[in-house]
């Protein structure tokens, strides 16, 4: 008997025995297991480290290169401003770029000092640099421009740029092949532990409360996992989304098209929901919608920005949100009943606002959404805005640049830019090419009697009447004083003669006010010349013109005349 206890009682040891030596095995595995897990998520967290490191120190190379070749072109832009305006501050601005080309040289040189391909092309760029420093110390009206200093700059910061964006492209595929390694580590890590945890559970406690008690955490473990995981995908879509958004923003050349990729971000960027774009005119007085996106629900969006303050949150200058419960006061820009739920959102540059941004959400998850990503959409706008700014005032510095002040024609400049492109275009399509030459009859004795004000009185009106007078793929140009010159592309010879008359009769008619109750009559004397019976050069083309504008003078002034080869030069 005591001998079958003795053995039952050995048994039960034995049994615990093994259960705790089991235990310990386990619990030895795990901590093991733990350690090295650590390890690899150490080990990956710092390869992952690094490797943001390498494409953060990338991309600011790229950003100096790209600084680098800004500045070279701000070299040349000053530099051509400066020998067509003769402006000494063109001159001064272009030198001040020039010294900030090598203070940014000195800093770039510092970034790919671990780089020797990057030094060899460092050294070209640093050449051509010199040579341009050199050129720009001496600059004067009469220097020409440092055309191969210039080229050798823009093909060597090229060539370190198409290096620099290549390594940018494997840095970011090896950032990325890290950053699935890691995820990887961290999904196993987490499912070798929950196995681990159930493993240990099922030893340590065999009731049915504990066990469905586990089970209820593991769910809850993986519902947060699963959470958190579509909100890194959500948070990935968001920053490929936004990289893409600025690299369309960034491609734009017109505004137009500024508008439509930021709508059409927008849309990707707020699914489902709809909203609109308007921006305000030049004008400052009226807002208009230049863009659009329809989501799930169409409902709600037709806008009309009139009045002008119709909009709560263009007038606040403030983002404000329309929601039931929280706001009852609408915005009036809406066409038919408002919806109810929407986001009216300034969108502004350099301290100007430039429009507005409406969205508007169909329910609570579309609102939910709308403000999940109210970071990204206040990105969105400064990039849109910032875009806008850019353009318009890319714009207005072109159009400063090839007009004249006065009559806002194109200045002689552009003129000659013009006619050599349409030569060659005549050339190319066997095209014919008319020229005018066309001077104020007398304009010098009007000036002396009435005034310069009188004088640019007849000077814009006559303006007026060449751009009515002619088509718009036609360059009317101010060729200096009171002589103008109007470029025809694809004329013939006897509609060239009926265009310049037309002109001409226009010109007689004209009646300008000069003062109190008194106005002046004007004339104009024409040249034409003809492409390319009259020359093959632009050259050659202004001289047979105005040979023709000389005969006129000479003829009795207000009329046409074409000079021909076969007949004599009256200058």
């Amino acid at each position: 008997m005591s001998d079958s206890k003795s053995n039952v009682r050995s048994g039960r040891f034995a049994g615990v025995d093994s259960t705790v030596a089991l235990i310990c095995a386990i619990g030895l595995c795990a901590f093991l297991f733990l350690v090295g897990a650590g390890w690899a998520v150490y080990g990956n967290t710092r390869s992952l480290t690094n490797a943001a490191n390498w494409v953060e120190h990338t991309q600011e190379v790229l950003t100096a290169l790209r600084r680098v070749s800004l500045l070279v072109e701000r070299i040349e832009y000053r530099s051509s401003l400066y020998l067509s305006t003769k402006n000494e501050e063109q001159l001064a601005r272009a030198r001040a770029s020039e010294n900030q080309l090598e203070t940014t040289l000195v800093h770039v040189k510092f970034l790919v000092s671990d780089n020797a391909q990057q030094l060899a092309a460092l050294g070209r760029l640093e050449t051509c640099t010199h040579q341009l420093s050199v050129s720009m110390a001496g600059f004067t009206l009469q220097s020409p421009m440092p055309a191969d200093a210039l080229k050798e700059c823009y093909e060597a910061t090229g060539v370190m740029l198409d290096q620099e964006q290549w390594l940018l492209d494997q840095r970011s595929k090896g950032s990325e092949r890290s950053n699935v390694l890691f995820l990887s580590s961290q999904f196993a890590f987490v499912g070798l532990c929950l196995l681990a945890l159930v493993a240990l559970f099922i030893f340590l406690v065999r009731d049915a409360l504990r066990r469905s008690k586990t089970e209820q955490d593991i769910a809850n473990a993986n519902t947060k996992l699963a959470e958190t995981v579509r909100a890194l995908e959500d948070r990935a879509s968001e920053t490929q989304l936004m990289t893409t958004a600025r690299d369309e923003l960034q491609l734009c050349q017109s505004v137009d098209q500024v508008y439509v990729a930021a709508a059409r971000s927008l849309g990707l960027l707020l699914e489902g929901t709809n909203g609109s774009l308007s921006m305000i005119n030049n004008s400052r007085h009226v807002v208009e919608v230049v863009s659009t996106w329809q989501g799930n629900d169409a409902a709600g969006t037709a806008i009309d920005f009139h009045p002008l303050d119709a909009c709560c949150g263009l007038r606040s200058g403030q983002s404000r949100w329309r929601t039931p419960g929280v706001s009852e006061i609408h915005c009036t820009h809406f066409k038919g009943d408002p919806p109810e739920r929407y986001l009216c959102k300034p969108i502004s540059a350099h301290g100007n606002t430039l429009g507005v941004l409406c969205v508007v959400c169909a329910n609570d998850a579309q609102e939910a959404l709308v403000n999940a990503r109210v970071d990204a959409l206040r990105q969105m706008l400064q990039l849109t805005g910032m875009a806008v700014a850019t353009l318009n005032l890319r714009m207005k510095l072109e159009n400063q640049s090839i007009r004249d002040h006065l009559t806002g024609l194109f200045n002689r400049h552009f003129m000659q830019i013009s006619l050599e492109r349409e030569i060659s275009r005549a050339s190319r399509r066997r095209q014919t090419l008319a020229v005018f030459m066309l001077d104020l009859d007398h304009f010098k004795v009007f000036n002396d009697t009435f005034g310069h004000a009188a004088g640019d009185a007849v000077l814009k009106a006559a303006a007026e009447v060449f751009v009515s007078s002619v088509r718009a793929e036609d360059v009317a140009c101010r060729y200096g004083g009171e002589e103008f010159t109007i470029i025809l592309p694809d004329m013939s010879p006897e509609i060239a003669m009926q265009r310049a008359e037309s002109i001409r009769r226009a010109v007689e008619r004209l009646r300008v006010p000069i003062g109190r109750d008194q106005t002046a009559e004007v004339t104009v004397s024409i040249g034409i010349a003809m492409y390319p019976a009259d020359g093959e050069t632009g050259d050659a083309l202004l001289h047979r013109a105005d040979l023709g504008l000389y005969a006129a003078k000479r003829q009795g002034r207000n009329r046409v005349i074409a000079q021909r080869e076969d007949q004599p030069s009256l200058a």
